[in-house]
């Protein structure tokens, strides 16, 4: 039997100078498994002979007790990668082992998931794996692809046929030539899965205001001599004083035009894996500023994580807070290893993410600027730490945020003024949430079905509202429309 175990990191500090610690039984008795249903549905009524066993036949719910509800995919060997939806409609890009790379839109009316690309993402050497994908309205839509190709497709209506366009973006990385640049892989130095992250994707403020990247490069749409306008380096991550390290782009948001944010990180290669560390860029009207950063210390075997980070000159680094009853709270930079692979906006001037895949990250760039690394206390159906990631991504609207992880989906308050605290997320009820001065509390938005939990990763949840939400994965789209 699969039991839940308690992955607790109060604090990014405390796991710079300890193994994240483990408990099976101190929350997780408190949190139920939290993954999403499967797309297929149990058989019920009939036995092998045919002969009916029961005069009732077992209703099965095609909706969460949260009201999450399972959407027919045109294929089962899809994966769901990224969503960006509007009010009636959506669009999806998915990797398959089958299909290759594969573009969807959902529509309300039709009640079902279509595929809407021309395929020749998927020619002899491309469609190797999918990047970001962002629309500015319901008929236009962007998506990244392998090796670098940004596609973007049009159409006059929603009942026109699409129209496809493709372009392919510069490689400006210093990395290894044998190397995907497009592809950051995290390969431990100890037991447990690599992580793939896309250094490719697209995303924008407006039809008018559109970024993309590839590796550590942020191009914009637009005409750079007055002629026909095409993808323009505007930025490129790099270091002249450590040429070793590499640098990569993650994901895009912001709250307009004047404030946007890239999540990234820096990374140096050895025999034994990779050391990763975050970077957070800031576009204003004055240009570019690479908000955080660090120097790689690559002196630390154990992982690549325990001490890999140290705070670069001119740059914030990641600070959590720990409090010690009798002695106060003390601030300290986080210096494990890991990269911020995931951003939303916070408003105007700040910003949200996910940091090594374990940690709620905030920043702002107001008063100087400020980064702090949020540890997550989260129960997972897994009976082993060694998963590849815990949470993966963060989405917010009005009062809430939501976060999705190993098959959960855990909505917290809005609420800058605590996570610039650094103090930690915790489930609702906890007594070491309660032990601390300024924590954020967290409940489990359940995605069971039918008392069956799916022990898979939910790569994105997000919506366009708390009454629109989708949170998305291997072989599945689950829809919620109510509060």
């Amino acid at each position: 039997m699969r039991r839940a175990v308690l992955l607790t990191c109060a604090s990014a500090a405390l796991a710079a100078a300890a193994a994240c610690a483990t408990s099976g039984e101190e929350e997780a008795a408190q949190l139920s498994p939290n993954d999403a249903g499967a797309n297929s549905l149990p058989d019920a009524g009939m036995d092998d002979s045919g002969d009916v066993f029961d005069s009732a036949v077992p209703v099965v719910r095609s909706c969460s007790d949260a009201d999450w509800c399972i959407t027919a995919l045109p294929d089962r060997d899809l994966t769901l990668k990224d969503i960006w939806p509007f009010e009636r409609r959506a669009f999806a890009i998915a990797e398959s082992n089958a299909l290759g790379v594969k573009v969807l839109e959902w529509d309300d009316v039709s009640n079902k998931w279509s595929y809407i690309d021309d395929n020749t993402q998927n020619e002899y050497g491309f469609g190797q794996y999918a990047g970001k994908l962002w629309g500015p309205n319901e008929n236009e839509v962007y998506y990244g692809v392998a090796p670098a190709f940004i596609y973007h497709g049009t159409r006059s209506s929603p009942s026109a046929p699409w129209s496809w366009q493709r372009s392919r973006l510069e490689d400006h990385s210093r990395d290894d030539p044998s190397r995907d640049h497009g592809r950051a892989r995290y390969v431990r130095a100890y037991p447990g899965p690599s992580i793939d992250y896309p250094a490719l994707g697209v995303w924008g403020t407006s039809a008018d205001n559109v970024y993309a990247w590839y590796a550590n490069t942020i191009f914009r749409w637009k005409s750079d001599d007055g002629g026909a306008p095409g993808w323009v380096a505007e930025y490129v991550a790099d270091d002249s004083a450590n040429l070793t390290d590499t640098f990569f782009i993650f994901g895009a948001s912001g709250s307009g035009p004047d404030d946007v944010w890239f999540a990234g990180g820096r990374a140096r290669h050895d025999a034994t894996g990779i050391f990763p560390c975050a970077m957070v860029i800031h576009k204003t009207p004055d240009g570019y500023r690479r908000l955080v950063d660090h120097v790689i210390r690559d002196t630390d075997k154990f992982g690549h994580s325990l001490n890999a980070c140290q705070p670069k000159a001119g740059a914030l680094n990641f600070t959590s807070t720990i409090f010690w009853p009798g002695f106060g709270e003390l601030s300290l930079p986080t210096t494990r290893g890991a990269w911020m692979t995931n951003v939303e906006s916070a408003g105007p001037g700040a910003a949200v993410g996910i940091l090594g895949g374990s940690h709620f990250a905030y920043v702002t760039a107001e008063d100087g600027g400020a980064a702090r690394a949020n540890g997550l206390v989260v129960a997972t159906t897994r009976a082993t730490t060694t998963l590849p990631t815990i949470v993966n991504s963060v989405w917010s609207h009005g009062t809430d945020t939501w976060i999705s992880g190993w098959g959960l989906v855990l909505r917290t308050a809005n609420a800058p003024s605590v996570w610039a605290k650094g103090n930690g997320l915790y489930p609702e009820g906890s007594s070491a949430g309660n032990d601390q001065p300024h924590p954020s509390f967290f409940s489990i938005s359940t995605t069971v079905l039918n008392g069956a939990p799916l022990d898979i990763p939910v790569y994105q949840v997000r919506g366009t509202s708390n009454t629109n939400l989708w949170a998305i994965g291997p072989r599945y789209a689950l829809h919620k429309t109510t509060p």
